[in-house]
């Protein structure tokens, strides 16, 4: 998978992460796109959603692990956006499964183009040069 290069950071691993994440998001919208109005796509929205957030953490814990061995001083406030979005994730979970709004998937387009627009090309570019600064002047 390509990534924009709007979300692109410079680091192949997490640029392959971030893209892999960006289609499981575009999966759900899809999924969702039909205002979940009848059981068949709450249950195909919810299942997208879980494999969205499972990818989520993976994609969290793999960042989190890997900033963390390049001794990146912000790691705890990083670590805190990466909960705010799970928990976001999570309480919209909750809405699909207690089906109290039809307006999930407009909150999710919100929630995700606001976070991957801010958290992505803003605290993830924020690390991303500091471990590319950091090796640069290694090799000088």
């Amino acid at each position: 998978m390509i990534i924009d290069p709007i979300y692109s950071i410079g680091i192949d691993e997490m640029d392959a992460q971030h893209a892999r994440w960006i289609h499981l998001i575009e999966e759900f919208k899809v999924v969702a796109s039909g205002h979940l109005l009848d059981q068949t796509s709450i249950a195909a929205a919810k299942v997208a959603l879980v494999q969205m957030l499972e990818y989520t953490r993976s994609h969290f814990a793999s960042e989190e692990k890997f900033i963390a061995a390049h001794h990146y001083p912000d790691l705890e406030a990083h670590k805190k956006h990466h909960r705010k979005l799970e928990a976001e994730v999570i309480k919209l979970g909750d809405e699909i499964d207690a089906h109290t709004s039809n307006r999930v998937p407009l909150k999710l387009n919100l929630l995700i183009t606001i976070w991957l627009l801010e958290h992505i090309t803003q605290d993830d570019a924020k690390y991303a040069r500091f471990i590319l600064e950091k090796s640069a002047a290694r090799t000088r």
